[in-house]
């Protein structure tokens, strides 16, 4: 029996591909960090149609980079979950974007910032150029340099239903273990000792908190 919870997301990068394909099995939903695996085009292709609830991701240093005949080829392949930065230019995101509803493949737009928080009005503006995409989840990922940036960001679960809100970075771990409690759909987690973003905790360490806070079944 899978014991991994189906709103934990592992988030997968710096692995060979044959640990990929081993691994995969273990986790109903799973984040292929494309960036950092070093897949073929035919390796993607078989791992995205061996598992019906996988994201393709694949993030840049240069969101103006067109990166978008990889997640296409992941999309074709059968992936449930494409994740485009917001920062991709229209053109490229427009492409991605109606293969993945010619597929039946949902969208993530995501908006990233290593550095900081920005301010609540910054954030609300973020939200509203990414839902001009009409994706099924909005996704922020912001440095925490406090617990109130913390506490910022929380506060999003308030007004929207349709995000994916956390901060990154030590003090931000404490909301990659709430977002699935106020709203989010899923959380993110890496394998241990393979973060592939800072702050992340092992899936094996949040899924205990998560049973032991909001159990599935109870």
């Amino acid at each position: 029996m899978n014991l991994t919870r189906p709103d934990i997301c592992v988030s997968l990068g710096g692995i060979p591909y044959q640990e990929l394909k081993t691994l995969l099995p273990s986790f109903p939903l799973a984040e292929i960090r494309m960036d950092l695996l070093n897949l073929n085009s035919s390796e993607i292709q078989q791992i995205f149609a061996s598992h019906p609830n996988l994201i393709a991701t694949y993030r840049s240093n240069n969101p103006e980079e067109d990166h978008s005949g990889v997640l296409i080829n992941a999309i074709n392949a059968g992936a449930a979950w494409v994740d485009i930065d917001i920062e991709t230019p229209n053109e490229i995101a427009q492409r991605i974007i109606s293969t993945a509803h010619a597929r039946q493949c949902k969208v993530i737009v995501s908006f990233h910032n290593f550095q900081a928080t920005p301010p609540r009005p910054e954030l609300l503006g973020i939200i509203n150029r990414a839902q001009c995409y009409s994706p099924e989840i909005i996704k922020l990922a912001c440095m925490a340099n406090s617990y109130g940036d913390c506490s910022r960001i929380l506060s999003l679960y308030e007004e929207f239903s349709n995000i994916l809100a956390f901060c990154m970075g030590p003090l931000g771990t404490i909301t990659r273990i709430a977002a699935p409690i106020l709203g989010s759909p899923f959380t993110f987690a890496s394998l241990p000792e393979k973060e592939t973003a800072p702050g992340q905790v092992n899936y094996i360490q949040l899924n205990n908190l998560l049973n032991a806070i909001k159990p599935l079944y109870v």
